[in-house]
């Protein structure tokens, strides 16, 4: 059956900047450092989205929606299907004087979020610092080589996935799912539990699951102990 716009699925893909041949993402580790792209502590696995959501450049969801479960493509997206044309408006001129009261100290070419908008400082000098706010890959075409691996069908699945997608550490396998009379149970391993930005990460597992699973009344989130001997021991939150 052909991919629609809502379908919950996973692919694999690897994507490059087409006038320069450099691959600037990839779900494949072996690829990743055969670029020199590889990021330590990333699980490089099949990438989960809803068609149709904008978790990937809208242009290129749109060119999935027809294709097939394992089917290959490449994809080629013209900057105005994937992250739009460079905008001289989005070049702001700030003084140094309140990068540095937001405890930022300006350098060329560092990153900076200002007001919620991430950009890149071009220059800094006479007080003033230029940052640019367009998207990294504004201006660029891209080309994208696209598998289909999986239509997500079961319910507890597309939890799963959802929960998958705000802890990208942890395993698939690490987390499980159940859903009995509107109650959602999620298991997850005793170390989610340390990570810093827990409770915002579950506000935006809680926020999916609101939006996206109709038959959600309760989440429960709990946190397993593995013991000695292979038992377990188990704390809900």
């Amino acid at each position: 059956m052909p991919l629609s716009k809502g379908d919950y699925i996973l692919i694999e893909y690897t994507a490059m900047i087409k006038n320069e041949g450099k691959v600037f993402d990839t779900t494949n580790e072996e690829e990743a450092k055969k670029h020199g792209i590889y990021e330590e502590g990333r699980i490089y696995e099949p990438f989960f989205i809803i068609l149709g959501e904008g978790w990937l450049p809208r242009g290129l969801e749109k060119r999935l929606e027809g294709l097939e479960v394992g089917e290959e493509k490449e994809i080629e997206l013209p900057p105005e299907e994937a992250f739009g044309r460079r905008d001289p408006k989005k070049i702001k001129v700030l003084p140094a004087l309140e990068l540095s009261k937001r405890g930022i100290i300006p350098r060329v070419n560092r990153e900076v979020e200002i007001n919620g908008l991430k950009g890149v400082i071009r220059s800094v000098g006479g007080g003033r610092v230029v940052i640019d706010f367009n998207h990294p890959l504004a201006d660029k075409t891209l080309v994208y080589k696209i598998k289909i691996i999986k239509r997500v069908e079961n319910l507890e699945e597309k939890v799963r996935e959802l929960v998958h997608r705000w802890l990208r550490t942890v395993e698939r396998e690490d987390i499980v799912a159940k859903v009995e009379g509107g109650i959602i149970t999620v298991k997850l391993p005793m170390e989610v539990f340390s990570l810093e930005r827990l409770p915002l990460l579950l506000r935006g597992v809680v926020s999916d699951i609101k939006k996206y699973i109709s038959e959600a009344k309760l989440i429960r989130f709990v946190e397993e102990f593995k013991l000695k001997g292979g038992d377990r021991a188990v704390r809900s939150n």
